[in-house]
């Protein structure tokens, strides 16, 4: 690269330089901290969507032999799964759940949470288990989901900031260049 010979041309160099550089920097952040703070809040989710499905009554399944499938009740039905274990039978799950464990015996984390590989992909997934340890539940959503959501998020907090980048450096040029005119 040609060595910059002008003060107006090094000072601009330099003051776009910093900006895209502390620029980056603060990206690089926002995408940290988005991505930890989604993650935060979508284990909450299921953590509570565990919860409801653990206290609500499961006295009427308790008499039927079969497997109670529940309907798809929105577009992002398929991205999760829900399952109902009640003295280790399955009584009542999503229609898009399997009719095997999500998540074999010990795979569950201390704090409930497993990611596991499925053959439609990833899946992370809450376990729990009622008072009297008869009941146990397992709720999971799609890892892509979760990725999707991510870069939607990501999408609006940094293109407009992309777009900023720019015009900040032709603001500095303008501001070094006003700068030296006495000059």
């Amino acid at each position: 690269m040609k060595r910059l010979r002008s003060l107006q041309a090094r000072l601009v160099a330099l003051v776009v330089g910093l900006v895209a550089a502390v620029w980056l920097g603060s990206a690089a952040f926002v995408v940290a901290d988005a991505r930890r703070g989604l993650a935060e809040l979508l284990d909450a989710h299921l953590a509570q969507a565990a919860a409801l499905l653990v206290a609500q009554n499961l006295r009427d399944l308790d008499d039927d032999d079969e497997v109670v499938d529940a309907p798809l009740l929105h577009r992002y039905a398929p991205r999760a799964v829900f399952q109902v274990w009640h003295e280790g039978a399955l009584v009542l799950r999503s229609a898009n759940a399997p009719t095997a464990r999500l998540v074999a015996p010990g795979a569950i984390g201390a704090d409930g949470f497993a990611t596991v590989r499925r053959a439609d992909g990833d899946w992370r997934v809450f376990a729990t288990r009622g008072a009297e340890r008869d009941v146990e539940v397992f709720v999971g959503e799609q890892v892509d989901a979760r990725d999707a959501i991510l870069r939607a998020v990501l999408r609006g907090m940094l293109l407009p900031l992309g777009v900023a980048l720019p015009l900040v450096a032709l603001a500095g040029f303008w501001a070094v260049r006003r700068g030296l005119r006495p000059l």
